[in-house]
């Protein structure tokens, strides 16, 4: 047993090496996380002000598509800004990489299944399904780091996503939402962002 927690011990310590001395990671992770809470947050309130009646449909429609193209716009400035991460030190980098293809493919997933249905319920789960995604993402980067912080913000993912799921097609849903991509995402990005350029101070 003592064998074995010490295994355990060594792999995490391993691991926190590895995050530790990639290059740029926590700079381009933190603005990543830092846009992604902005502009989604900002995309759900519009959405929960389409739905009460508070702006024209023809505003809300494209919201999404604006936010997303937004999105990738900033992404495509960090990656050059920061330039390629070294090989190691990646697995949190890689865990989300991974969610970020998972939330692209269930969103196309959803999208035919609602189409097939002509039912709205199934993709009101979005906001759901991408906390508990962003959930399993922290919970590597709190192995990974071993902070105490990014443990608790993984917690906060997964009760967010059984919160949306109980105000589920209710508008208020997506101020839930919205307030927990600034919690979860855009605060963590910015907490980053500050404790990379300490460290390089």
């Amino acid at each position: 047993m003592t064998d074995d927690m010490q295994a355990i011990r060594d792999d995490l310590a391993y691991l926190r090496a590895l995050a530790e001395d990639g290059r740029g990671g926590a700079e381009r992770g933190g603005a990543i996380g830092l846009a992604a809470g902005l502009i989604f947050a900002t995309c759900s309130v519009v959405q929960w002000a389409g739905l009460v009646g508070l702006v024209g449909g023809a505003i809300t429609n494209g919201t999404w598509m604006v936010g997303m193209l937004a999105f990738f716009a900033v992404l495509f400035v960090v990656k050059r800004r920061t330039g390629p991460l070294s090989g190691r030190g990646r697995p949190a980098s890689v865990a989300w990489m991974g969610v970020g293809w998972a939330i692209f493919a269930l969103f196309a997933a959803l999208a035919v299944a609602t189409w097939r249905t002509q039912s709205p319920l199934l993709i009101y789960f979005a906001p759901s399904i991408i906390l508990a995604l962003y959930g399993a993402a922290w919970t590597v980067a709190a192995a990974v780091s071993g902070k105490g912080w990014v443990k608790l913000t993984a917690i906060g993912s997964f009760v967010g996503a059984v919160v949306c799921a109980w105000f589920i097609a209710d508008p208020v849903q997506y101020l839930i939402y919205a307030a927990g991509l600034l919690l979860l995402a855009a605060l963590p990005g910015f907490i980053m962002m500050r404790q990379e350029a300490r460290a390089e101070a």
